[in-house]
């Protein structure tokens, strides 16, 4: 009677005071999705005691994703909302001094301009009125004046002349109405009288910039995010300029990238008045200056080879022709973002490692020492000169929030709870599963479902990452933030596969998909799936395949070539190799992967037929969802046309949804979550569990 009676008590107590979701928690749905608030390019003050952070939220009644510039104290995380006039904030970076922030934005749909916010007096101004969206910008190390990119603008065109708008093709998208401009790099005071000067001028450019909140769809040969909005920095004396220069402006020769050097006594400059700072022919990009100003670093692949591990070189300032050392080549991991350590000895990398995003310190020497993040996957950092850093990172199971560091030996400190309403849901428990294949170490994500019980079988449903040099983390947020947990919360054991060519093993995997681009990847997912098998907890019966980009290409690949999925969900999937050379944004780069250009011998054209899923299009008996939008020059819908008109006319069940977007997916509110809706409706269409989580049979 006394165990009893203490039961009862112990079951009143958790009943009253528990935390309310602990009884409640519930998992999570598609409008708890709407919720997540996204956090990107956190940027630390010099001293470290502030941090500006972009903050966006959804707004489902505009349709938009609202951009605000939030401004946190390091000790305490007390946060200030800049009271701006904008919707639409990017970019945010201090000025020397620490006293002023500039950024890049816009009003409804006028160009990105260049503001700068004084802090002590609350005080904006506007320092650009463009034509074109100003795309990047770079403090002077006085603080006295900004360097800034844009476009120039189309030509000046009068009388009969306005309605001659016929242009030359070259390797450009299919989309194009008119030659692509250059962009040029221009000199704005930061104090009165706010004068604005050319520095370059010519047909060659530097690389276009973004201003997109969410996350790109990142193409390392195009432009690469290594040192994002970094493709211009300053000599510590502010007479030189270090750019990323282009020959011309299409986005398929970005490749021909090269680091030039601006001599600010020779302005406006053109191609013939900038100095080689490498030795290096091209593949070159993005550079940051260190705090003593003696070394520039830059990006350059591993052995020169474009689908090489991307590493960082490091030269010295005041040298020409001097292509420095290569100092993440011991780390073997392709850095996504890159910043020099107050030293100017060492510098602060993050890179995929497995299915974690990390950070490490590299010395210059080449020594790697990882910082301890636990669970956390960063997705963005900046470092002050007192050694603070600031970074974004996102856990297993938490969307991303705000981390600081004391220095890179200290344990994170989790600044702020922007998305804290997460933590009261029931979400599903997030592993790492790891095989072996074609002899390359291989890895993937699954996430179980919530209440997942050990002896029983589940569905299991396959998100392939897209653009195959990025890896799928262990992490609430991915490339698709929340899609994991929520085809969970439907009852699904969810695999996300990093295959060959996945920027998480090093530059041997990364480079293993040229010649072998889609088959290859294919078998590496298929020994994923055998891994995952040998768990015991798969209902063989109910599997499905998804993935957008180049996720949806493998998706269309795995239903040509297996029969065991019962539906598959393939989104902007490029399904025809030959007309994705000839028409979408990067076109002859794709070169790269399938070993040559298209039409270099008829050897070449056979491996793109040979690898393009529209070729087994016969094969396809499975259930699909085509999904595009209608302008998209990444993969062009016409991939999508192909692949819905192969498998109607065969009698195949299939569904095709467009979007009237320019985007290579659907960034607005309500577009977006539409897809999310269609993806996880269409796999409960036809894989909803009658037997979900029914009992595994018996083993003898």
């Amino acid at each position: 009677m006394r165990n009893h009676f203490f039961t009862a008590l112990v079951l009143i107590f958790v009943l009253i005071f528990a935390p309310p979701h602990a009884a409640a928690a519930r998992t999570l749905t598609l409008l708890d999705v709407r919720r997540e608030v996204t956090l990107a390019d956190p940027r630390i003050s010099r001293d470290g005691s502030r941090v500006a952070l972009l903050v966006g939220t959804n707004d489902f009644d505009t349709n938009q994703v609202v951009v605000r510039l939030d401004l946190l104290t390091t000790a305490t995380g007390a946060r200030t909302t800049l009271p701006l006039p904008f919707d639409d904030v990017s970019s945010p970076r201090w000025s020397p001094d620490g006293t002023q922030l500039a950024f890049l934005a816009a009003r409804a749909d006028a160009p990105h301009q260049l503001y700068v916010w004084t802090v002590a007096k609350a005080r904006l101004h506007r320092l650009t009125s463009t034509s074109q969206d100003v795309e990047y910008f770079a403090w002077r190390p006085d603080g006295k004046a900004i360097a800034f990119v844009r476009a120039d603008a189309p030509p000046q065109r009068h009388g009969i002349a306005r309605f001659e708008t016929s242009f030359e093709v070259g390797d450009n998208d299919y989309m194009t109405t008119a030659p692509p401009l250059p962009s040029h790099v221009w000199l704005v005071a930061t104090q009165p009288p706010w004068t604005t000067q050319r520095l370059t001028q010519g047909p060659w450019s530097l690389p276009p910039g973004t201003h997109e909140l969410s996350q790109p769809y990142l193409n390392a040969l195009i432009a690469p995010q290594h040192f994002p909005n970094q493709f211009i920095c300053w000599s510590r004396d502010g007479r030189h300029l270090v750019l990323t220069a282009m020959p011309d402006p299409y986005i398929a020769h970005g490749d021909r990238a090269v680091m030039r050097v601006l001599d600010l006594s020779r302005v406006p400059a053109g191609w013939a008045d900038l100095q080689p700072l490498t030795a290096h022919a091209g593949l070159e990009a993005g550079c940051d200056t260190s705090p003593d100003g003696t070394k520039i670093a830059y990006w350059y692949p591993a052995h020169g080879h474009a689908l090489d591990v991307s590493d960082i070189f490091v030269t010295t300032a005041a040298a020409r022709g001097v292509n420095g050392l290569d100092v993440t080549r011991r780390l073997d991991r392709s850095p996504w973002g890159v910043h020099w350590m107050p030293d100017s000895l060492s510098l602060l990398v993050l890179a995929h490692d497995g299915t974690h995003e990390g950070m490490w310190r590299v010395s210059l020497d080449g020594t790697a020492q990882p910082l301890e993040l636990g669970d956390l996957n960063a997705s963005g950092a900046t470092i002050s000169r007192t050694g603070a850093i600031a970074f974004v990172a996102s856990g297993p199971q938490a969307p991303s929030e705000l981390y600081v560091m004391s220095n890179w030996h200290d344990r994170p400190r989790k600044l702020t709870s922007y998305n804290a309403f997460f933590g009261s849901l029931h979400l599903g428990v997030v592993r790492t599963i790891t095989w072996t294949n074609d002899g390359f170490r291989e890895n993937g994500v699954l996430t179980y479902p919530p209440g997942f019980v050990a002896g029983r079988l589940y569905p299991l449903v396959l998100q392939i990452h897209g653009w195959p040099q990025y890896a799928s983390q262990a992490a609430f947020d991915t490339d698709y933030p929340g899609l994991s947990q929520l085809f969970a919360a439907h009852g699904y054991l969810v695999f996300e596969p990093n295959y060959r060519g996945s920027d998480d093993e090093g530059t041997d995997y990364e480079t293993a998909i040229v010649g072998d681009t889609v088959a290859g990847p294919a078998r590496d997912i298929l020994a994923g799936i055998a891994a995952v098998e040998r768990l015991g907890i798969v209902d063989k019966n109910e599997i499905a395949v998804s993935g957008w980009s180049y996720g949806g290409l493998l998706t269309a690949w795995l239903i040509g070539h297996d029969h065991r999925w019962k539906a598959a969900v393939a989104g902007a999937a490029p399904t025809d190799l030959p007309p994705d050379y000839a028409i979408s944004s990067y076109n002859v780069l794709d070169r790269y992967f399938y070993g040559a250009p298209l039409w270099s011998s008829r050897r070449a054209y056979q491996v793109y037929v040979a690898q393009s899923p529209i070729t087994y299009a016969w094969n396809i008996t499975t259930p699909t969802l085509i999904v595009a939008c209608t302008g998209d020059t990444t993969v062009p819908i016409v991939h999508s046309y192909e692949l819905y008109h192969a498998l109607r006319e065969r009698g195949v069940r299939v569904q095709f949804i467009a979007y009237p977007s320019s985007e290579h997916y659907p960034s607005d509110p309500v577009s977006s979550e539409d897809v999310y809706r269609r993806w996880v409706g269409w796999l409960d269409r036809w894989l909803r569990p009658r037997n979900a989580g029914q009992a595994a049979p018996a083993r003898h």
